[in-house]
């Protein structure tokens, strides 16, 4: 009824490398979060063994 409206699906290969692009860049933003919660909450948290 209206062939313009929808996108073509993208090839296989295409996708693939959309999909691992995507995974990749959660798996930074998951990885760098903790880093930076610490570097803005201003705490020093240091383990010190004292004897």
């Amino acid at each position: 009824m209206f062939p313009g409206l929808f996108m073509r699906k993208p090839d296989k290969a295409a996708a693939l490398k959309t999909y691992v692009a995507l995974f990749g860049a959660w798996v930074g933003v998951i990885r760098v979060t903790p880093y930076i919660s610490q570097y803005f909450s201003g705490q020093k948290e240091e383990l010190l063994l004292e004897l």
